[in-house]
């Protein structure tokens, strides 16, 4: 467990306080940092299943708020049946803030999707993560896309209970994309019940 404290005359001092308590009161089992994460979806371990997105379409997984500022170097997903033909040059992993801006984008990932196992990919650049939302993009190209590990849902709304569209945590949506846009419109998301597995480390 990692807890990082206010420094003598620091500002907002509620920010790492709060931090602080919540780490402290988390329930003290198996988290991120065990397996060299910072963030994950949801414990991994929960996965039951996989799912593969439409080719070309994001499917777009929200981590757990950054209650701290967070540097993030790569990104992680698990594979569970690998793609049949990926396109070169067409399958990535990226981070988009709450506005929709893509602000850290991994290279051409069609190598490890090749592949089934656990994929933890470098970004191009380190990305220092203020503190609030973050989704981590799949994009996958592919005749069959790669089936991704999950952990399924009986509904969309319940997958994302509570949540509109901008703000869902599962989603798929915008389709007939080749690369990670710089933007993407969150409100044009569609929901998905299919919860599938990110991490950040």
């Amino acid at each position: 467990m990692g807890i990082t404290l206010p420094t003598f005359a620091q500002l907002n001092w509620h920010t790492p306080l709060n931090a602080a308590l919540g780490e402290l009161q988390r329930d003290p089992g198996i988290g991120p940092e065990d397996y060299g994460l910072v963030s994950w979806s949801y414990p991994v371990m929960q996965c039951s299943g996989s799912a593969a997105p439409a080719s070309g379409t994001i499917r777009m997984v929200r981590l757990p708020t950054f209650a701290v500022t967070t540097t993030i170097t790569s990104l992680a997903v698990h594979i569970a049946t690998a793609p049949v033909t990926p396109t070169a040059g067409q399958n990535f992993l990226g981070l988009y803030d709450a506005t929709g801006a893509r602000v850290a984008l991994t290279a051409d990932a069609t190598v490890p999707f090749t592949t089934t196992g656990d994929k933890v990919i470098a970004l191009t650049a380190p990305y220092v993560a203020a503190p609030g939302n973050y989704w981590v993009a799949v994009l996958a190209n592919a005749a069959t896309a790669p089936a991704f590990s999950l952990c399924a849902s009986h509904s969309d709304t319940a997958a994302n209970f509570n949540t509109a569209a901008a703000s869902a945590q599962f989603t798929n949506g915008p389709a007939a994309q080749t690369s990670l846009p710089a933007s993407i419109t969150m409100a044009s998301r569609t929901k998905s019940l299919n919860c599938t597995w990110v991490g950040a480390a």
